[in-house]
C-alpha cells in the first residue's frame, strides 16, 4: 500500500468512527501514556530532578501545561510517565538520562485497576486514553511495528477483561518531523515506518472492535493533526516548525537555543510547545464532542 493511500486510509478511519463520542456522556477520563500526557508522575518518581524545572513547567515536558492540563474534564487520573514503552515485560523504558525503570502503559493499566474498586467503576461514563508506543523503538531499534502493536494490544485487552467499554487510543506522530530524527537524514524511512505502525494499529483495532461490539473503541488521529500544525494549518501559527527550542545538556542544565518558545512546534529534540498542546487538548474536545474535522 503506497503512502498516500495508508493516510487517507488512516483519516478517513478517524473521521468515520468518531461519531460514537460526546463529552458529556463521561464522568471520568483516565489517561496511560508517555511524556507527552505525563503531568508530573516522573517529575515525582525523579524525587522534582526530571525534567528538569525550570525552564520545563511544573514536571511537564513542555514549557506550559500539555493536552491534558487543558483537558475540560472534572475528573481526570493520569498514570502517564515520560519515557514508558508499551510494556516493561517487552521493553524496559526508563528516565532521567535512562536510570529510573518507569511503569510501562500495561503496568499502568495494573496500577489503576489495583487502585481503583473494579465494582464501583462507572464502565459507560469512563473514557481511556493511550497515547504512546513511540518509545518502543527508542529504547529497542529492532523491534517491529506489528510486535510493538501486538505488545500494546495486551493493555486494551486488560481492560476490555473487567468491563471497559470506551478507548481513544492515538496513533502515532509524524517522527520523521522531529528534531532527533532530522539529523538521521531518513525521512522517507522513517515516513514510511510511521504509517506502517499507524496502519497496523487500525487494522488491530479493528479486530478487537469486532470482539467486543458493545465497547467503543476509536483512533484520535494525532499523526494527521501535527502534520497540519507543522504545514501552519491551524489556527495558531509556528514561524519554526523544525528546529528545537531547548537542549537539554544534563540533569541541571538546558540551553535555551530560542528567545520565545510560543513561535515554535518543538521544545527540544522530542517535546512539544505548550501552544501545540493547546491546539491537541481543543482538536480532541472537539473530536469528543463531534466537531472534529
Amino acid at each position: 500500500m503506497s503512502i498516500f493511500l495508508i493516510h487517507i486510509f488512516l483519516i478517513s478511519s478517524v473521521l468515520t468512527l468518531k461519531i460514537k463520542f460526546n463529552t458529556n456522556r463521561y464522568n471520568n477520563i483516565v489517561i496511560f501514556g508517555d511524556s507527552y500526557s505525563d503531568t508530573g508522575n516522573t517529575y515525582k518518581l525523579t524525587n522534582h530532578i526530571w525534567p528538569t524545572v525550570p525552564p520545563y513547567y511544573q514536571g511537564r515536558f513542555s514549557n506550559g501545561p500539555n493536552w491534558v492540563d487543558r483537558l475540560n474534564i472534572k475528573q481526570k487520573f493520569n498514570y502517564a510517565y515520560g519515557s514508558a514503552t508499551t510494556d516493561n515485560n517487552f521493553i524496559q523504558g526508563h528516565t532521567l538520562l535512562n536510570t529510573i525503570v518507569v511503569p510501562g502503559i500495561r503496568q499502568q493499566v495494573q496500577m489503576y485497576l489495583n487502585h481503583t474498586d473494579k465494582n464501583t467503576i462507572t464502565h459507560n461514563r469512563t473514557l481511556h486514553i493511550i497515547w504512546a508506543s513511540g518509545n518502543d523503538f527508542v529504547f529497542n531499534h529492532t523491534v517491529t511495528p506489528i510486535q510493538i502493536i501486538h505488545s500494546l494490544m495486551n493493555s486494551i485487552k486488560d481492560l476490555l477483561a473487567v468491563g471497559a467499554k470506551h478507548f481513544l487510543i492515538f496513533n502515532q506522530i509524524p517522527v520523521q518531523t522531529l528534531p532527533y530524527i532530522n539529523r538521521f537524514h531518513q525521512p522517507i524511512f522513517f515516513t514510511l515506518l510511521t504509517l506502517l505502525t499507524n496502519n497496523i494499529l487500525f487494522e488491530n483495532l479493528n479486530t478487537i472492535q469486532k470482539s467486543y461490539p458493545t465497547s467503543s473503541i476509536q483512533i484520535f488521529d494525532i499523526y494527521s493533526l501535527l502534520t497540519k500544525i507543522i504545514a501552519n494549518q491551524s489556527k495558531i501559527k509556528f514561524s519554526n516548525t523544525i528546529d528545537r527550542c531547548w537542549k537539554q545538556f544534563n540533569t541541571t542544565t538546558v540551553i535555551e537555543l530560542c528567545q520565545d518558545p510560543t513561535k515554535y512546534v518543538f521544545l527540544d529534540n522530542f517535546h512539544l510547545t505548550t501552544n501545540v498542546h493547546r491546539l491537541i487538548a481543543d482538536a480532541i474536545e472537539s473530536f469528543l464532542s463531534f466537531k472534529y474535522s
